[in-house]
C-alpha cells in the first residue's frame, strides 16, 4: 500500500498530543520498531536466526532520535503560529532524512527500505529523484504526513478557537499540497516518450538465473555447473552481446576453476560477465569479472567494496566477541575492494562498437554513493549481481529490486539486475521496470533464462549525479534553523 505511506504517522502525531514522557516513547518505538522490522527482513532468519534478532534491534534504534524529538515538537507546533508550525513540520522532515542517510555511513548502517522505497510501484512520484535524489521523496513524505496532521488539528481544535472569517482555512494543507505538485512537475515538464527510443543504441543482453541451491556443497559442483552450462548455451541461440551471471555463481573461485568457463564462451561466442569468488595469495574477493570469447579471464575484475556485516565478514571489535563468528555464512572471510571499476567490452560486427559496464554486487546498490560513483565514469549502464536465494521466496528480491529503482533514477542510466533466484530484469532511466524474468505462473522465482534489450542514449547528467548528497547538505542546515528556532522559542516562553 504505497499510498499508507502518506498518512502513516497520524496515529504517532494523536499520541505526541498527550506528551508522553521521553522513557515512554522510547520503549514504544523501540519495540514497535524491531517488530516492523522483523516483518520487513525476516527472511534474514532462513541464514542465521541470530543475525535477524540482532540486526533488526539494531535497526530498530536508528529511528529512535526522530521520535524522541518529535514527541516534544508536534506538542509545541501545534499551539504555534503558521510560520513556527512550519520550522517545526520542516525541521522534522529534514532530521528525518539526516537520520536514513546516517544508515549509509557506518560499518553496521543498512539502509535498508528507506521511506522513499515504499513509492517504488509509483514511478509518477519519483521523477524528482533525479533532482534530489532518493531522499528528496523521504521527504516529501515526512512533510505530507505533518501538514496533513496540522489540517486536522485545525479542523477538529485551532478553528474551534478562532472567530474570523478565515477561520476554516489552513494554508498548512496547501503547503502539503505545494510540495507534492513539485514532486510531480518533472514528469508534467519533461515526460518521456518512448518514441525517443527508436534513435538509441542498442544493446541486447542474456540474463542466466540458475537458481543454484546449496551452492556450497560438494555435491552439488557439477549439477551447479551442468545448469550454467545449459542456460548460457540456450542463451547463446538467441543471439545476445552479453551473457550475465549472477553473485557468486561459480562453485569454485573462477581463477583457480577457469577453463570451463572460457571454453563455454568461446562455444556460444559471447562474453560473459560473472558474478563469481577470485582468490589472490590469502585473499578472498566477491567480485565481477569479464571472461570473453578470445582472451579467456580478464585479469581485472571489480570487488565487493561494502561488505555484509556478519554475513561476509565480522566486523570490527566484535571479532573479538566468543562465539559471534559463527554468525558469519557459509562463504566464510572476504576482503573489501577499493574502488569501483569499468568493465569496457566489443560488441557487435567485428566489434565494431564498445560498452561501458559499472557493476555493483549483492546489497551494494542499496548505497547511493556507490552508483553514483561508478556512474560519474561515463557508463552505458550499470550491472547489479546478486544471490537473493540464501533468503528463501519471501519478501527480499522484491525490497532489493526497489532500491535499484531508485538507483536508476538517481543516476540517470537503466539498470540490468541478475539474480541467482530472483528479480531479474531490467529498469529503465526512468525509474520504469522493462522487464521482468518469470516462468508461466507469474512467479520470480525459478530456474532460466531470458534476453532483453537495453537502449543507450547520449543524456545530460542528473542534478543527483553531479552534485550528489547536497540535499541532504540543505536537510541539515533546515534542521539546525528549526532547531535554533525551537530554542529561541523555548527560551523566551520561560522568561515570560
Amino acid at each position: 500500500m504505497p499510498e499508507a505511506a502518506y498518512f502513516f504517522l497520524l496515529p504517532t502525531f494523536l499520541w505526541f498530543l498527550s506528551k508522553p514522557s521521553s522513557f515512554k516513547v522510547l520503549i514504544a518505538f523501540l519495540i514497535s520498531g524491531w517488530v516492523y522490522n522483523i516483518v520487513l527482513v525476516g527472511w534474514m532468519r532462513h541464514v542465521s536466526f541470530g543475525g535477524m534478532f540482532l540486526a533488526t534491534l539494531l535497526m530498530s534504534f536508528y529511528q529512535i532520535p526522530w521520535f524522541l524529538l518529535a514527541s516534544k515538537w508536534v506538542p509545541m507546533a501545534v499551539k504555534r503560529n503558521f510560520f513556527g508550525r512550519m520550522s517545526a513540520i520542516f525541521g522534522l522532515a529534514s532530521f528525518w532524512v539526516l537520520l536514513e542517510w546516517s544508515r549509509c555511513q557506518f560499518t553496521l548502517g543498512f539502509p535498508w527500505c528507506p521511506l522513499s522505497a515504499s513509492q517504488c510501484e509509483r514511478p509518477a512520484i519519483l521523477q524528482a529523484v533525479p533532482y534530489v535524489g532518493a531522499w528528496g521523496v523521504s521527504f516529501f513524505l515526512l512533510v505530507f504526513n505533518l501538514c496533513l496532521a496540522s489540517y486536522l488539528h485545525h479542523l477538529l481544535i485551532r478553528r474551534r478557537k478562532k472567530q474570523s472569517t478565515f477561520r476554516s482555512f489552513c494554508p498548512d494543507l496547501y503547503i502539503g499540497m505545494s510540495v507534492f505538485l513539485l514532486m510531480l512537475l518533472p514528469l508534467l515538464v519533461i515526460a518521456p516518450k518512448d518514441d525517443d527510443f527508436a534513435k538509441d543504441r542498442r544493446i541486447r543482453v542474456g540474463i542466466c538465473q540458475p537458481y543454484l541451491k546449496q551452492k556450497w556443497e560438494q555435491n552439488a559442483v557439477q549439477l551447479h555447473k551442468n545448469s550454467l552450462i545449459r542456460q548460457t548455451k540456450f542463451l547463446g541461440i538467441l543471439d545476445p552481446d552479453l551473457i550475465v551471471w549472477p553473485e557468486a555463481s561459480t562453485p569454485y573461485a573462477l581463477n583457480l576453476d577457469r577453463l570451463w568457463v572460457e571454453e563455454l564462451s568461446k562455444q556460444v561466442d559471447t562474453p560473459l560477465l560473472v558474478g563469481a569468488v577470485i582468490k589472490e595469495d590469502e585473499a578472498s574477493y566477491n567480485a565481477v569479472s569479464l571472461v570473453s570469447p578470445s582472451r579467456g579471464l580478464n585479469p581485472e575484475f571489480y570487488a565487493k567494496q561494502i561488505l555484509v556485516p556478519f554475513g561476509e565478514y565480522v566486523p570490527f571489535p566484535f571479532n573479538w566477541i566468543p562465539g559471534l563468528r559463527k554468525l558469519v555464512g557459509p562463504v566464510g572471510d572476504f576482503k573489501a575492494g577499493e574502488s569501483s571499476f569499468v568493465f569496457e567490452i566489443r560488441y557487435g560486427e567485428k566489434d565494431s562498437q564498445k560498452m561501458r559496464i559499472g557493476s555493483l554486487i549483492c546489497y551494494e546498490d542499496i548505497f547511493p554513493r556507490l552508483s553514483r560513483e561508478v556512474a560519474l565514469r561515463d557508463l552505458d549502464f550499470l550491472f547489479v549481481t546478486t544471490n537473493d536465494s540464501w533468503f528463501g521466496e519471501e519478501g527480499c528480491a522484491e525490497q532489493h529490486a526497489a532500491h535499484s529503482i531508485l538507483r536508476a533514477l538517481e543516476i540517470g542510466i537503466p539498470v540490468l539486475r541478475c539474480g541467482n533466484a530472483g528479480w531479474s530484469g531490467l529498469i529503465d532511466k526512468t525509474g520504469r521496470v522493462r522487464k521482468v524474468l518469470t516462468d508461466d505462473s507469474g512467479s520470480i522465482y525459478f530456474e532460466g533464462g531470458s534476453t532483453v534489450e537495453l537502449h543507450i542514449e547520449s543524456a545530460a547528467k542528473t542534478t543527483y549525479l553531479s552534485h550528489g548528497d547536497y540535499f541532504v547538505v540543505i536537510c541539515f542546515f533546515v534542521f539546525a534553523l528549526s532547531w535554533l528556532m525551537s530554542r529561541i522559542r523555548m527560551e523566551k516562553s520561560v522568561v515570560s
